[in-house]
Protein backbone atom coordinates (compact mmCIF):
# COMPACT_ATOMS: atom_id res chain seq x y z
CA UNK A 1 0.00 0.00 0.00
CA UNK A 2 1.38 3.43 -1.00
CA UNK A 3 1.94 6.32 1.83
CA UNK A 4 2.02 9.77 1.37
CA UNK A 5 5.46 11.70 1.46
CA UNK A 6 6.41 11.81 5.45
CA UNK A 7 6.37 15.13 7.16
CA UNK A 8 9.36 16.26 9.38
CA UNK A 9 9.28 19.47 10.43
CA UNK A 10 12.00 19.44 12.42
CA UNK A 11 14.54 18.20 9.75
CA UNK A 12 12.99 20.81 7.34
CA UNK A 13 13.49 23.73 9.84
CA UNK A 14 16.96 23.68 8.10
CA UNK A 15 16.23 24.06 4.71
CA UNK A 16 13.75 27.05 6.01
CA UNK A 17 16.38 28.92 7.31
CA UNK A 18 18.60 28.61 4.46
CA UNK A 19 16.13 29.58 1.93
CA UNK A 20 14.80 32.65 4.16
CA UNK A 21 17.92 33.68 3.79
CA UNK A 22 18.57 33.34 -0.10
CA UNK A 23 15.06 34.71 -0.83
CA UNK A 24 16.38 38.43 -0.41
CA UNK A 25 19.35 38.38 -1.80
CA UNK A 26 18.10 36.16 -5.25
CA UNK A 27 15.28 38.96 -5.44
CA UNK A 28 17.84 41.69 -5.35
CA UNK A 29 19.83 40.67 -8.04
CA UNK A 30 16.59 40.72 -9.73
CA UNK A 31 15.93 44.44 -9.33
CA UNK A 32 20.08 45.22 -10.16
CA UNK A 33 20.00 43.40 -13.59
CA UNK A 34 15.99 43.87 -14.30
CA UNK A 35 15.61 47.00 -13.53
CA UNK A 36 18.42 48.45 -13.80
CA UNK A 37 20.42 47.00 -16.16
CA UNK A 38 22.52 49.80 -17.24
CA UNK A 39 24.25 50.34 -13.98
CA UNK A 40 26.05 46.93 -13.35
CA UNK A 41 29.29 49.35 -13.22
CA UNK A 42 28.36 50.65 -9.72
CA UNK A 43 25.66 47.73 -8.42
CA UNK A 44 27.03 44.85 -9.51
CA UNK A 45 29.91 42.69 -8.61
CA UNK A 46 31.41 43.14 -12.13
CA UNK A 47 30.67 44.83 -15.08
CA UNK A 48 27.45 43.44 -17.79
CA UNK A 49 27.51 45.50 -20.84
CA UNK A 50 24.78 43.25 -22.49
CA UNK A 51 21.23 44.59 -21.57
CA UNK A 52 19.64 41.18 -22.76
CA UNK A 53 22.66 39.22 -20.42
CA UNK A 54 20.98 41.24 -17.56
CA UNK A 55 17.82 40.62 -18.34
CA UNK A 56 18.75 36.37 -18.72
CA UNK A 57 20.13 36.38 -15.31
CA UNK A 58 17.78 38.78 -13.92
CA UNK A 59 14.74 36.79 -15.16
CA UNK A 60 16.80 33.34 -13.62
CA UNK A 61 17.22 34.85 -10.19
CA UNK A 62 13.38 36.12 -9.83
CA UNK A 63 12.33 32.44 -10.74
CA UNK A 64 14.73 31.26 -8.28
CA UNK A 65 13.36 33.32 -5.15
CA UNK A 66 10.02 31.92 -5.81
CA UNK A 67 11.35 28.68 -5.54
CA UNK A 68 13.02 29.43 -2.15
CA UNK A 69 10.22 31.26 -1.19
CA UNK A 70 8.05 28.09 -1.38
CA UNK A 71 10.96 25.97 0.45
CA UNK A 72 10.33 28.51 2.69
CA UNK A 73 6.93 26.88 3.62
CA UNK A 74 7.81 23.86 2.72
CA UNK A 75 6.16 20.61 4.57
CA UNK A 76 7.18 17.67 2.61
CA UNK A 77 11.22 17.04 1.17
CA UNK A 78 10.04 15.89 -1.94
CA UNK A 79 8.75 18.94 -3.33
CA UNK A 80 12.74 20.20 -2.83
CA UNK A 81 14.65 17.79 -3.47
CA UNK A 82 14.81 17.85 -7.66
CA UNK A 83 14.84 21.98 -7.29
CA UNK A 84 18.19 21.94 -4.64
CA UNK A 85 19.89 19.55 -7.15
CA UNK A 86 19.57 22.36 -9.97
CA UNK A 87 20.32 25.00 -7.70
CA UNK A 88 23.36 23.01 -6.21
CA UNK A 89 24.94 22.63 -10.20
CA UNK A 90 23.79 25.99 -10.87
CA UNK A 91 25.90 27.36 -7.84
CA UNK A 92 28.68 25.18 -8.42
CA UNK A 93 29.37 26.36 -12.04
CA UNK A 94 29.17 29.88 -11.01
CA UNK A 95 31.04 29.54 -8.22
CA UNK A 96 34.17 27.91 -10.72
CA UNK A 97 33.18 31.13 -12.86
CA UNK A 98 33.94 32.99 -10.30
CA UNK A 99 37.74 32.13 -10.07
CA UNK A 100 38.10 31.47 -14.04
CA UNK A 101 37.61 35.30 -14.20
CA UNK A 102 38.64 36.65 -10.57
CA UNK A 103 40.55 39.56 -12.58
CA UNK A 104 37.48 40.97 -13.99
CA UNK A 105 34.76 41.52 -10.54
CA UNK A 106 35.03 44.75 -8.65
CA UNK A 107 36.41 43.17 -5.80
CA UNK A 108 36.09 46.61 -3.66
CA UNK A 109 32.36 46.49 -4.44
CA UNK A 110 29.48 44.95 -1.87
CA UNK A 111 28.01 42.99 -4.48
CA UNK A 112 31.08 40.99 -5.28
CA UNK A 113 31.55 39.67 -1.56
CA UNK A 114 27.92 38.74 -1.92
CA UNK A 115 28.69 37.08 -4.73
CA UNK A 116 31.34 34.65 -3.56
CA UNK A 117 30.13 34.24 -0.46
CA UNK A 118 27.11 32.78 -1.90
CA UNK A 119 28.49 30.63 -4.50
CA UNK A 120 31.42 29.45 -2.53
CA UNK A 121 29.04 28.12 0.29
CA UNK A 122 26.00 27.27 -1.58
CA UNK A 123 27.43 24.28 -3.43
CA UNK A 124 28.45 23.00 -0.40
CA UNK A 125 25.80 23.69 2.19
CA UNK A 126 22.92 22.25 -0.39
CA UNK A 127 24.29 18.93 -0.92
CA UNK A 128 24.39 18.65 2.77
CA UNK A 129 20.77 19.51 2.89
CA UNK A 130 19.67 16.97 0.15
CA UNK A 131 21.69 14.22 2.17
CA UNK A 132 19.75 14.88 5.45
CA UNK A 133 16.50 15.13 3.97
CA UNK A 134 16.40 12.58 1.63
CA UNK A 135 16.41 9.59 4.13
CA UNK A 136 12.44 11.05 5.10
CA UNK A 137 10.82 11.26 1.35
CA UNK A 138 9.92 7.27 0.75
CA UNK A 139 9.67 7.68 -2.69
CA UNK A 140 5.97 6.51 -3.27
CA UNK A 141 2.97 8.33 -4.50
CA UNK A 142 0.47 10.18 -1.97
CA UNK A 143 -2.94 9.91 -2.07
CA UNK A 144 -3.39 13.59 -3.61
CA UNK A 145 -0.08 12.84 -6.18
CA UNK A 146 -0.84 12.19 -9.81
CA UNK A 147 1.89 10.15 -12.09
CA UNK A 148 3.34 12.10 -14.92
CA UNK A 149 2.51 10.22 -18.15
CA UNK A 150 5.32 8.25 -20.22
CA UNK A 151 5.06 10.89 -23.10
CA UNK A 152 5.86 13.39 -21.05
CA UNK A 153 8.88 11.85 -18.87
CA UNK A 154 10.16 10.78 -22.66
CA UNK A 155 9.93 14.32 -23.97
CA UNK A 156 11.10 16.43 -20.89
CA UNK A 157 13.86 14.26 -20.87
CA UNK A 158 15.07 14.64 -24.14
CA UNK A 159 14.85 18.35 -24.01
CA UNK A 160 16.68 18.19 -20.36
CA UNK A 161 19.65 16.32 -22.00
CA UNK A 162 19.97 18.39 -25.36
CA UNK A 163 19.99 21.84 -23.21
CA UNK A 164 22.28 20.40 -20.43
CA UNK A 165 24.89 18.94 -23.30
CA UNK A 166 24.72 22.60 -24.65
CA UNK A 167 25.16 24.34 -21.29
CA UNK A 168 28.04 22.17 -20.60
CA UNK A 169 29.50 23.02 -24.64
CA UNK A 170 28.49 26.76 -23.48
CA UNK A 171 30.58 26.33 -20.18
CA UNK A 172 33.45 24.66 -21.16
CA UNK A 173 34.33 25.95 -24.90
CA UNK A 174 32.42 29.81 -24.93
CA UNK A 175 34.50 30.93 -27.37
CA UNK A 176 32.77 29.14 -30.30
CA UNK A 177 29.80 30.48 -29.58
CA UNK A 178 30.57 34.53 -29.15
CA UNK A 179 30.67 35.38 -32.66
CA UNK A 180 27.48 33.75 -33.76
CA UNK A 181 25.46 34.66 -29.98
CA UNK A 182 22.59 36.47 -31.14
CA UNK A 183 22.98 39.45 -28.57
CA UNK A 184 26.89 40.53 -27.82
CA UNK A 185 28.68 38.40 -25.93
CA UNK A 186 31.59 37.94 -23.43
CA UNK A 187 33.40 35.04 -21.91
CA UNK A 188 32.28 35.44 -18.03
CA UNK A 189 28.54 36.42 -19.56
CA UNK A 190 28.58 32.92 -21.36
CA UNK A 191 29.76 31.00 -18.52
CA UNK A 192 26.83 32.46 -16.31
CA UNK A 193 24.02 31.91 -18.80
CA UNK A 194 25.19 28.24 -18.94
CA UNK A 195 24.99 28.19 -15.38
CA UNK A 196 21.24 29.41 -15.87
CA UNK A 197 20.73 27.04 -18.36
CA UNK A 198 21.45 24.05 -16.61
CA UNK A 199 18.78 24.57 -13.28
CA UNK A 200 15.87 23.86 -16.33
CA UNK A 201 17.96 21.30 -17.73
CA UNK A 202 18.79 19.61 -14.68
CA UNK A 203 14.50 20.15 -13.86
CA UNK A 204 13.84 18.35 -16.93
CA UNK A 205 16.26 15.24 -16.82
CA UNK A 206 14.93 14.60 -13.78
CA UNK A 207 11.74 13.49 -15.34
CA UNK A 208 13.51 10.07 -16.45
CA UNK A 209 13.92 9.40 -12.81
CA UNK A 210 10.90 10.63 -10.91
CA UNK A 211 7.03 10.14 -11.60
CA UNK A 212 5.71 11.99 -9.19
CA UNK A 213 4.63 15.37 -10.58
CA UNK A 214 4.34 16.63 -6.75
CA UNK A 215 8.24 16.33 -6.91
CA UNK A 216 8.65 18.21 -9.54
CA UNK A 217 5.86 20.58 -10.05
CA UNK A 218 8.01 23.21 -7.92
CA UNK A 219 11.18 23.19 -9.76
CA UNK A 220 9.20 22.87 -13.22
CA UNK A 221 7.16 25.54 -12.30
CA UNK A 222 10.33 27.56 -11.38
CA UNK A 223 11.48 27.26 -15.19
CA UNK A 224 8.47 28.22 -16.68
CA UNK A 225 8.77 31.44 -14.61
CA UNK A 226 12.60 32.12 -15.41
CA UNK A 227 11.65 31.57 -19.17
CA UNK A 228 8.63 33.81 -19.22
CA UNK A 229 10.81 36.67 -17.56
CA UNK A 230 13.67 35.99 -20.05
CA UNK A 231 10.73 36.71 -23.29
CA UNK A 232 10.00 39.94 -21.20
CA UNK A 233 13.67 40.58 -20.97
CA UNK A 234 13.76 40.20 -24.64
CA UNK A 235 10.95 42.51 -25.57
CA UNK A 236 12.73 44.83 -23.69
CA UNK A 237 16.02 44.53 -24.72
CA UNK A 238 14.92 43.89 -28.59
CA UNK A 239 18.38 46.65 -29.65
CA UNK A 240 20.63 44.15 -28.47
CA UNK A 241 19.72 41.85 -30.83
CA UNK A 242 22.13 41.64 -33.54
CA UNK A 243 19.47 41.24 -36.66
CA UNK A 244 19.57 38.31 -38.69
CA UNK A 245 18.74 34.22 -38.64
CA UNK A 246 20.36 33.60 -35.05
CA UNK A 247 18.91 36.32 -33.65
CA UNK A 248 15.08 34.78 -35.30
CA UNK A 249 16.18 31.84 -34.58
CA UNK A 250 16.52 32.60 -30.98
CA UNK A 251 13.01 34.44 -30.05
CA UNK A 252 11.32 31.23 -32.13
CA UNK A 253 12.98 28.80 -30.49
CA UNK A 254 11.84 31.25 -26.78
CA UNK A 255 7.97 31.02 -27.72
CA UNK A 256 8.05 27.42 -29.13
CA UNK A 257 10.31 26.10 -25.67
CA UNK A 258 8.01 28.71 -23.43
CA UNK A 259 4.39 27.24 -25.21
CA UNK A 260 5.85 23.66 -25.07
CA UNK A 261 6.41 24.51 -21.10
CA UNK A 262 2.92 25.58 -20.36
CA UNK A 263 1.52 22.87 -22.96
CA UNK A 264 3.12 20.03 -19.99
CA UNK A 265 1.47 22.36 -17.53
CA UNK A 266 -1.58 22.43 -18.50
CA UNK A 267 -1.42 18.53 -19.23
CA UNK A 268 -0.15 17.89 -15.77
CA UNK A 269 -3.00 20.49 -14.34
CA UNK A 270 -5.85 18.56 -16.10
CA UNK A 271 -4.34 15.25 -14.60
CA UNK A 272 -4.73 16.70 -10.71
CA UNK A 273 -7.97 17.44 -11.28
CA UNK A 274 -9.20 14.37 -12.77
CA UNK A 275 -7.92 12.63 -9.96
CA UNK A 276 -9.30 15.16 -7.41
CA UNK A 277 -12.85 14.67 -8.57
CA UNK A 278 -15.43 12.12 -7.01
CA UNK A 279 -15.30 8.55 -8.19
CA UNK A 280 -18.57 7.07 -9.49
CA UNK A 281 -20.66 4.96 -7.17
Amino acid sequence: METAPVRDDRVLATTRAVSVAIVPVLTAAFVILFLFPGQTHALWGWTIRSRMSCMFMGGGYLAGALFFFRAWRAREWHRLGPGIVATTAFAGLLGVATFLHWSEFNHGHVSFWAWTLLYITTPLLLPVLYVNNKKFDPGTMGPEDVPIPGWIRTSMTALGAGQLLFAAVLYLRPSLFLADWPWKLTTISARSLAAFATFPAITYLAFAFERRWSALRWPFETAIAGVTLIAVGAARSSGDFKGGTQSVLWRIGLVGALAFLITIWLTMRRQVRRSQLPSAP
